[in-house]
């Protein structure tokens, strides 16, 4: 059981780089539910590769700039997967962009979905760290990059966990850094984001 009862096993939360207040790169969390990132609007054209991995960093034309790709279907389903769905119309082939988000949903590995850098920055939830204290730690001190979590005991949350900081494209300080120099940012980056928090 979650300690917020709202999230669905699967649901993301996405751990990532964002600007904080004090013009420093901070570390920023949102819960991408599944019905949002399953919206009709937002269902792509599948792309040659995208289905290869669980999960990839395609380039934009950028190698400093990747999109993601995570193919959530590859992963063990849950007990009760949400209904897969056929698309309405015709569905629409694009070029994401920076950090947008490709997404193929755990019950439907022919369907994938896209959401934009600036639809989950703006449009989704950030949470308390309190309320997620067993992904801030996997994400902060174990470096997990994607874990699906069925926690069965009553603390934790039952949701698929996607840490881009520890991805080079999405570390702290760019692709030059090292385990060690990561290890340093990322605690500095939470150590700056706690005492705003506790402001």
């Amino acid at each position: 059981m979650s300690n917020d009862d709202r999230i669905a096993l699967d649901d993301l939360i996405l751990f990532f780089r964002g600007p904080g207040e004090d013009d420093n790169e901070t570390i920023v969390n949102r819960w991408i539910p599944h019905s949002f990132y399953t919206k009709e609007e937002r269902r792509v054209v599948v792309k040659p590769g995208w289905k290869d991995a669980v999960l990839s960093e395609p380039s934009t034309g950028n190698q400093t700039q990747p999109y993601y790709v995570a193919n959530l279907a590859r992963l063990v389903p849950p007990d009760e997967p949400s209904p897969s769905t056929t698309p309405t119309g015709t569905v629409p082939q694009v070029n994401p962009g920076p950090g947008d988000l490709v997404v193929f949903p755990p019950e439907d590995p022919n369907s994938c979905f896209r959401v934009t850098r600036a639809d989950y920055v703006d449009n989704c939830e950030a949470l308390p760290p309190t309320d997620i204290p067993d992904l801030e730690f996997m994400a902060r001190e174990e470096g997990v990059v994607l874990a699906c979590l069925p926690k069965v005991t009553p603390e934790g949350c039952t949701c698929i966990l996607l840490n881009l900081l520890s991805l080079r494209s999405g570390a702290l300080g760019g692709a030059g850094t090292t385990r060690t120099t990561l290890t340093h940012r990322v605690r500095a980056a939470y150590g700056r984001r706690d005492i705003r928090h506790n402001k």
